[in-house]
């Protein structure tokens, strides 16, 4: 049959029918035919093929007239986990064949030699996903089975898996009905969700590689979205499907009308939209799935009658893949990494792990090695005492569902291989086969990888035992090439060769040259099979050895196999170490040992003499650091932020020093210079906050050795965020800056009130007040409380810092209004320097670097007379194409629903590190720039990022919504769901403006084209705007303050600046999101995790900024939004708390851009 269909589908379209809900919905049923046992099993719609057949061949004749080549059965839930929800799972397999028979009626009625008609044998994927543990492998392959009897013994012709929503389940389908039927073609379609994905997680290309091993007739797409949103994700399966490809959509998305799903589409639009598919390679089988009647398929069959379809013409590089995303086997540069931490013989933490039964504990290990950079993961679970098979079922289930990357099951036990490979619904590779045990075994395992659709590496040991020489290792592999090829009909390129190796450091002369024949043997068979792969068991090569050596040596080992054309690698990834990273010396001593270079004397013990001197070089003091006197010896730790070594250092200083001096001369000295060289741009932020937790350590371990009225500075400066402001981390650094210069800092938090000020003044005898803000807002707070502080007589010295503050602003409305002297301070540094004029009785010298600079507030420019153009008059942008989303209203997701990973993978790094962090390049030169970049502040990163996982820090939250607005001038008006629409025809229903529940005013540019946001939305019909909110939740600020706390400063400032960065990328991702929902993504990847932040369409503004520099604005999203249900709340002054979020409206027009009014 599956020949007869190729043959057809070469010169003609194969039409699929109709929706089957649609027709019995509008059927008229009767009571009594939902009742079977005196149960009332009404919604039980395959139960009708027994009590109701003739509303069943009605429905399939009128298909068939129609036009349809394909007739679906109706046994799209007879599946017996199904039928259990209504106590008739026993019927399976009778239901099942009583809807083929039916079929089969209409099929042989309507028949002709020019139009062939098929019973299509619909199974669908039931309520329970087995990826998500729903449900076991081994129950759904037995049910699957009883379908597939049912409907080939009722005359069915092809099997339709629809509907799919998780790759396990079609493979156990699959399966069961190749096992049973293997002369009944199967047609596989998968239904993708808006997300871009199925509803697992799975993508278009990601299902075309695990698909790939199989023999489909078909793969394609049903129900879940209309023609137009599943338009992309056919083009994306036929640049890489090697399957004739099937569409059968619904008539558009759905509508509630009434508490009744409508599909607007009519036929002719529908038409007109599948049609199209016809001029994509591969698609062959057109129909329709919800919303869809006769009508729509009679249509559909008369518009492509004549057309020819194009023949498929897809490729995909042999890929392994995960749930969600697929990995080549030949990365490009070499090697496919291969995780190898866990595993139970190699790894002590996993294998107590598994000792523990902590199965949870398990995927902390794997989820580390994604982290690191693996490409792939091993699971061997194997070891003395423990159930193998079980151990590899539990934690696999785990890895499939929670890792992102492709997995290797990793045993020797056929039973524990099988457990794995049904719990993977992705495409893994299997390690290992071999021929140790003769054929039987060999043929085994290739026959349950053949059968699950898995790679396969293939180790070079016979039944004499491991290959060691070149020439045994290129014998072994020909002869298992030849029975995986020709006898089990595998792809080569499916194939990976482990040529395996032995240490060559253990002194034996036998494993003297074992490098040189492993890499030799890699080399050939690469030339004689360039499609297949190699890999290697790297840490072999330097079993025995010092561990620290071992790093150098696996390196430089892996890069002559990689140069010899290995493709992959089991390695541990943190263990290799960048080429750049490793001197001609070590390099030399490597490479003498792996060649074996006799030349001055034994290899294997220079090497183990060099890296024992390069660690003794490494423990040496250095020279110079020695030759320095006490006082410049504190200093220079202090600048490096080498607490480990200040500590003792002072420990053993105070004895001949006094402790006040080190601490009050030697240690405020040192955060001078720091302060000079931050300020001059040759020290960076970081290593300034770690010279500070140096500084405020050594305080702490010589306070007790302190004269009691030594213990604190007599100056005390009360520091505050203003009321309304969130924005904690510029104050805190001043606090630290000036605690470490000596100054008693008393620190009242944020959104602190004047009277908060005041109180504290008094209690703690202060002699000056610091008030921080960051935004616009912030500064006419500060204004307020001088007027305050004014009115109650206190005139301390005023301290006044943030971002938005101005030089102009602290001159004109701030000093002229308060008694006592304001300092304009423009970062920590000045505020020392402000202190210590306070101290000295020099307060009224109030001139910093800021006010000796001119700058344009300086200036005065005569005012130029601003007239903008009246609304009829300015350009307006094109008309934008008609767009409206899935689902209007409010969409709230929080952690359980989010992917972590994801939103780490939409970080923005060059703005983390450079802008958040304060990495820049200052005095290094560029490449010393990047690879301190590279070597430093990207594992700090990873390092992170691990404990937000670990500790559960990250709690994001995103919300958005959708709602249908219109423009007229500079507003734009959103009115509620009453409003909403779902076509172009619906969209010309415009309400009274005065229906709006909320009106956004933007600001024009004053200069042409004199553009506001209103502009990019319609004024002429209803448009559509969403309104977004992230937040990394409400986690991070408690741990920035334990942190702060500890005083570990620089780990305050990093991870408060990654919480920041983190709701950025949230926020991306939700505007990704949109953008999907909108379909405007002509030059996106279909998917999230396709990350894309510059060539996309529209624009995401956040209150605030630029073109939006309203912030009560955010008051009006929150109105739309409500975040305060998951405790997000707004200040008075219109500040997010947590500060790690951010909202926005976002704009879907094409021309939208960033710009300043």
């Amino acid at each position: 049959m599956k020949n007869k269909i190729d043959e057809i589908i070469k010169n003609k379209v194969l039409i699929i029918d109709g929706a089957m809900g649609t027709q019995l919905q509008n059927a008229d049923i009767k009571a009594e035919s939902w009742i079977y046992e005196e149960q009332d099993l009404e919604g039980c719609n395959e139960l009708l093929n027994e009590t109701a057949p003739e509303i069943l061949e009605h429905i399939h004749d009128a298909y068939a007239k129609a036009g349809a080549n394909l007739i679906s059965t109706n046994t799209f839930g007879t599946t017996p986990w199904v039928l259990d929800e209504y106590g008739i799972s026993s019927k399976a397999y009778e239901l099942s064949k009583l809807g083929a028979q039916l079929v089969k009626k209409s099929c042989e009625k309507y028949e002709t030699a020019d139009e062939p008609r098929f019973c299509l044998g619909s199974i669908g994927p039931g309520t329970k996903l087995p990826s998500l543990g729903h449900i076991r492998y081994d129950e759904m392959y037995e049910g699957y089975k009883e379908v597939a009897n049912g409907l080939a013994d009722g005359g069915c012709d092809i099997y339709l898996l629809e509907t799919c929503q998780d790759p396990l389940q079609i493979k156990a389908a699959l399966h069961a009905l190749t096992d049973t039927h293997p002369e009944i073609p199967v047609m596989v379609s998968v239904t993708i969700e808006l997300s871009g994905t199925m509803l697992i997680g799975t993508d278009a290309m990601t299902i075309a590689a695990i698909m790939s091993p199989f023999n489909i007739l078909s793969l394609g797409f049903n129900c879940g979205t209309g023609p137009k949103q599943v338009h992309k994700h056919v083009k994306t399966l036929s640049e890489v499907c090697k399957f004739p490809i099937s569409v059968h959509a619904n008539a558009g998305l759905p509508q509630n009308k009434g508490g009744v799903s409508f599909y607007p589409m009519g036929p002719d639009e529908f038409t007109q939209l599948q049609n199209s598919f016809l001029d994509i390679n591969g698609v062959a089988f057109l129909g329709g799935c919800c919303g869809t009647t006769p009508e729509h398929i009679e249509a559909l069959a008369n518009k492509v009658r004549d057309t020819k379809p194009k023949a498929p013409s897809g490729f995909l590089k042999a890929s392994l893949a995960s749930l969600f995303n697929t990995v080549p086997l030949k990365q490009d540069p070499a090697p496919l990494l291969i995780g190898e931490r866990s595993n139970a013989t190699g790894s002590k933490a996993f294998r107590e792990l598994l000792k523990d039964n902590n199965y949870e504990g398990t995927l902390s290990v794997g989820q580390q090695q994604v982290r690191a950079g693996a490409h792939i993961i091993d699971v061997s679970v194997g070891f003395a005492g423990r159930d193998e098979t079980g151990d590899m079922d539990k934690v696999v289930e785990l890895y499939s569902q929670k890792v992102s990357l492709p997995l290797m099951p990793d045993s020797t036990q056929i039973k524990a291989l099988e457990a794995a490979l049904k719990q993977i619904g992705g495409r893994c590779i299997i390690n290992s086969v071999n021929l140790e045990d003769g054929e039987e075994k060999f043929d085994a395992v290739c026959k349950l990888a053949k059968k699950f659709g898995a790679a396969l590496v293939c180790l070079v040991i016979d039944e004499v035992g491991m290959a060691k020489t070149k020439e045994d290792k290129i014998r072994i592999a020909e002869r298992i090439y030849d029975l995986c090829v020709n006898r089990h009909g595998f792809n080569p390129e499916d194939l990976v060769f482990d040529m395996l190796t032995f240490t060559i450091g253990s002194g034996d002369d036998e494993y003297r040259t074992a490098g040189i024949e492993t890499m030799e043997a890699i080399r050939e068979f690469q030339i004689l099979h360039p499609e297949v792969g190699t890999t290697l068991g790297l840490s072999n090569i330097s079993f025995g050895l010092d561990i620290k050596a071992r790093v150098y040596l696996n390196s430089i080992y892996l890069d002559h196999c990689v140069k010899a054309g290995l493709t992959s690698a089991i390695v541990n990834v943190k263990h290799i170490l960048p080429l750049n990273k490793i001197t001609e010396e070590d390099r030399k001593a490597c490479d003498d040992l792996i060649f074996n270079n006799q030349e001055d004397g034994d290899p294997l013990f220079k090497f183990i003499d060099h890296f024992s001197n390069v660690e003794a070089q490494e423990d040496q003091s250095d020279e110079e650091y020695l030759k320095m006197e006490p006082i410049d010896k504190v200093k220079k730790l202090l600048l490096d932020g080498d607490k480990d070594r200040l500590i003792p250092l002072v420990d053993e200083l105070r004895h001949n020093i006094k402790p006040e001096t080190i601490v009050n001369e030697w240690l405020i000295d040192g955060m001078k210079i720091i302060g000079e060289l931050f300020g001059s741009g040759q020290m960076q932020l970081p290593f300034v906050l770690q010279s500070a937790e140096t500084m405020k350590a050594t305080v702490d371990a010589l306070n007790p050795y302190l004269p009691k009225e030594e213990k604190a500075s007599e100056t005390v400066l009360v520091i505050g965020t203003v009321k309304g402001d969130v924005h904690d981390v510029g104050k805190n650094l001043v606090d630290i800056i000036l605690s470490n210069n000596g100054f008693k800092v008393i620190n009242i938090g944020i959104k602190a009130d004047i009277n908060d000020f005041i109180i504290a003044v008094q209690k703690h005898k202060a002699q000056a007040i610091g008030m921080s803000g960051l935004l616009v807002k912030s500064t006419a707070v500060m204004k307020e409380n001088l007027e305050e502080l004014k009115r109650q007589g206190i005139d301390v010295p005023v301290l006044l810092g943030g971002a938005a503050l101005t030089k102009s602003f602290v001159n004109e409305y701030c000093r002229p209004l308060y008694e006592g002297p304001i300092f304009y301070c423009r970062d920590a540094f000045d505020g020392v320097i402000s202190m210590q004029r306070i101290e000295s009785g020099d307060s009224f010298n109030t001139k910093l670097a800021a006010d000796l600079i001119k700058d344009e507030d300086d200036i005065k420019k005569e005012k130029k007379e601003v007239i903008i153009p009246a609304y009829e008059e300015i350009e307006l942008p094109p008309k934008a194409e008609f767009t409206f989303p899935p689902l209007w209203g409010r969409v709230t997701q929080n952690k359980t629903l989010l992917n972590k990973d994801l939103i780490f993978s939409w970080i923005n790094h060059r703005v983390l590190f450079r802008q958040r962090w304060g990495y820049k390049k200052g005095a290094m030169k560029a490449d010393e720039f990047l690879a301190h970049e590279e070597d430093v502040v990207k594992p700090l990163y990873e390092k992170y990022k691990e404990e937000f996982f670990e500790k559960d820090i990250f709690d994001p939250i995103a919300i958005y919504g959708y709602y249908p607005c219109i423009s007229h001038d500079n507003k734009l008006y959103i009115f509620d769901k009453e409003y909403t629409f779902n076509s172009l025809k619906e969209a010309q229903n415009v309400p009274s403006l005065e229906k709006a529940i909320k009106v956004f005013e933007f600001p024009r540019q004053t200069k042409a084209p004199h553009r506001c946001i209103a502009d990019f939305f319609a004024n002429d019909r209803l448009d559509v705007v969403a309104f977004t909110l992230a937040s990394s939740g409400l986690k991070i600020t408690s741990y920035e303050s334990e942190l702060y706390q500890n005083s570990e400063f620089s780990k305050y400032h990093q991870i408060h600046g990654l919480g920041v960065e983190l709701a950025e990328a949230l926020a991306e991702v939700i505007h990704k999101q949109i953008r999907l929902d909108l379909d405007i993504v002509p030059k996106e990847g279909h998917t999230l995790f396709d990350v894309q932040m510059k060539q996309y369409v529209g624009c995401r503004y956040s209150p605030g900024y630029a073109a939006c520099p309203d912030l009560e604005q955010s008051r009006d999203i929150f109105d739309l939004l409500n975040p305060e249900e998951f405790g997000i709340t707004l200040s008075e002054t219109f500040q997010i708390d947590p500060e790690q979020s951010t909202c926005a409206i976002v704009v879907p027009h094409n021309k939208a851009s960033y710009y300043n009014i």
